[in-house]
């Protein structure tokens, strides 16, 4: 089996309180390695490899591999709650990093660029938050943009509430515990691929201060640039892609998986952070297939939501692991009672066995 190194040899240099860092990549082929410079050397970066066994050793002396065969030793009996072929193989990486004892998770994609102090403004958002800067939509169930730019909207971000009116959010200040920060990204901005179709890349989003945001209330939590506190790992799933008469559903794995995160987050008082540190997205598929994965992404998301709104209502405040078990229990009641098409409800049906596995990870 892989070995990584032991939490208390992963510590950065002027991480003052001394927590242990894990950095998980999902990775399908071979990426660049100079992207990942910013990473100190005695970080470990676990790779979620979803290649079939095909990439190539590492440059790097802090690499650590876990195809499906290592995979399916580490994780045994959950193997199956592990997702492959799509962006939520990531979920393998985390699992193994919150097993191991790491006490911070960094999630960031193979097409990613750091750069000077990312991993160091990711712990420093990662702290007690006193009157800190925060954004909160205006109207009930509206959602914070993580771009700054007028009509330039996030993956993930409902079209229900792309109105001046609907998408409006004030500036306020929020205290609490920051569990999850979302660093942001340039050159190739993350967005749905119907809006880049029509207006094309609008260039480089612009934070509206020096200082991360806390999201109060809705926000699309993109997966690629991601840190958390690793107590949330059992309630942060990326769901995976599943198929609907031969159509792929997917590029919903983070946002959806987020959406579920940030309920139990706000059940409990914790926060989410957004801003810095910035990476350099390199990486662009070709946007006619990103808007057919993201066909089902768009019809089905107002019922899911719907549907973890309800569930998560019914929750609890208490530890991460006890918390998604619950919800995962009240979800799929509400999927039994849902009036939606059956087409859509055998999805939610299927995510719901699908998050159950991963429960039964962190509980037996």
């Amino acid at each position: 089996m892989t070995e990584i190194p032991r939490p208390r040899d992963s510590k950065v240099g002027n991480n003052a309180d001394n927590r242990s860092v894990a950095v998980v990549i999902p990775i399908p082929d071979d990426p660049p390695w100079e992207l990942f410079d910013a990473i100190p050397p005695e970080i470990p970066i676990i790779v979620s490899d979803d290649s079939d066994g095909h990439l190539s050793p590492s440059p790097r002396q802090n690499v650590y591999y876990f195809d499906y065969a290592a995979q399916k030793e580490y994780c045994g009996k959950h193997y199956d709650a592990m997702p492959h072929k799509s962006a939520a193989s990531r979920n393998v990486g985390h699992y193994i990093a919150y097993r191991e004892g790491f006490d911070v998770i960094v999630a960031l994609d193979y097409d990613c660029g750091t750069r000077s102090q990312w991993l160091e403004a990711h712990l420093a958002a990662l702290t007690k938050a006193i009157e800190a800067p925060a954004l909160v939509p205006e109207v009930p169930g509206g959602w914070v943009n993580s771009i700054d730019a007028v009509g330039v909207f996030a993956r993930g971000y409902p079209y229900e509430f792309r109105t001046q009116e609907l998408s409006r959010v004030s500036e306020t200040v929020a205290a609490g515990q920051v569990k999850v920060n979302m660093g942001i990204w340039d050159q190739i901005l993350d967005m749905n691929g119907v809006d880049k179709l029509q207006g094309g890349e609008p260039g480089d989003p612009e934070l509206k201060s020096g200082a991360n945001r806390i999201a109060l209330g809705n926000i699309p939590v993109c997966g690629m640039n991601t840190s958390f506190d690793a107590a949330v790992t059992p309630a942060y799933y990326f769901l995976p892609d599943v198929w609907i008469d031969g159509w792929q559903l997917s590029r919903h794995d983070d946002i959806w998986g987020g959406y579920v995160l940030k309920k139990l987050m706000d059940c409990r008082g914790d926060l989410l952070t957004f801003g810095h540190p910035v990476v350099r997205h390199t990486k662009q598929t070709r946007l006619e297939r990103v808007v057919v994965l993201e066909h089902w992404m768009h019809l089905l998301s107002p019922g899911f939501y719907e549907l973890v709104d309800e569930a998560a209502s019914n929750v609890e405040p208490g530890g991460y692991t006890e918390m998604f078990a619950s919800f995962v229990d009240e979800y799929r009641s509400c999927v039994e009672r849902s009036t939606r098409p059956a087409h859509y409800v055998r999805v939610y049906r299927e995510l719901g066995v699908w998050m159950q596995r991963w429960s039964e990870a962190f509980t037996s």
